[in-house]
């Protein structure tokens, strides 16, 4: 009975540390996967070389003793087979983990993919929200040079008609500068005239006067 005893013993310490790797198995690194498989491995296949050394014993056991152990082997069989179908689940989770660590999740990948769709739609749409601004900016600033060369094209206008102002008072003033150099030049020629008129009345004037001096003083 000692010897079914520490199989129990070595059997449940087994047990233990296999259920601890389980449950430590999806903290590990996906590099450490694989080994904590074949270490859980390892160990199940121990424990199942433990309960056929305890199904052996059993045999030697007489009476009550028999008796009071087999119940316990059979728990421990189903314990057992709950631990290794534990194990499979593990190792398939473990494997999906590795999986998605070298290909992506599918999940993740759609969420990622709708994301950078989003991402894309989002950047396509402020480009064409820049798009609108510049054309925008462009029409204002067509408007705002459209309303200088309209203003441009007012001075200009506003200039050629004081052009043509200044023009015309020019041919004005020059049409009077004519009239007036008309006039001095009749002016002028009447001054000679009226000039010479003087002169011829008095070179008479002084003729008589000599010849009437001359009549005196030659009688």
């Amino acid at each position: 009975m000692d010897l079914f005893e520490n199989y129990e013993s070595e059997y449940a310490q087994l047990v233990v540390g296999i259920r601890q790797r389980l449950t430590t198995a999806s903290q590990l690194a996906p590099a450490d996967h694989q080994a904590a498989t074949r270490a859980v491995e390892r160990d199940l296949s121990e424990a199942q070389e433990l309960i056929g050394q305890m199904e052996m014993e059993l045999l030697a056991l007489q009476g009550a003793e028999r008796s009071k152990a087999a119940p316990r082997v059979r728990q421990y069989k189903a314990e057992l087979d709950q631990v290794r179908r534990d194990s499979k689940s593990m190792a398939k989770s473990l494997n999906e983990a590795n999986r998605r660590a070298l290909l992506g999740d599918p999940a993740q990948e759609e969420v990622a993919l709708e994301s950078d769709q989003r991402t894309r739609l989002l950047s396509g749409n402020e480009r064409l929200a820049q798009g609108s601004r510049r054309l925008q900016e462009s029409h204002r600033l067509a408007l705002d040079t459209e309303a200088v060369g309209a203003s441009i094209l007012n001075d200009l206008r506003s200039q050629r008609e004081q052009i043509v102002n200044t023009r015309d008072t020019l041919m004005q003033a020059d049409s009077h500068l004519d009239r007036s150099n008309r006039t001095l030049r009749t002016m002028t020629r009447r001054l000679m005239t009226n000039k010479m008129i003087t002169t011829g009345l008095i070179v008479i004037g002084v003729s008589l006067v000599l010849l009437i001096l001359y009549i005196k003083l030659t009688r």
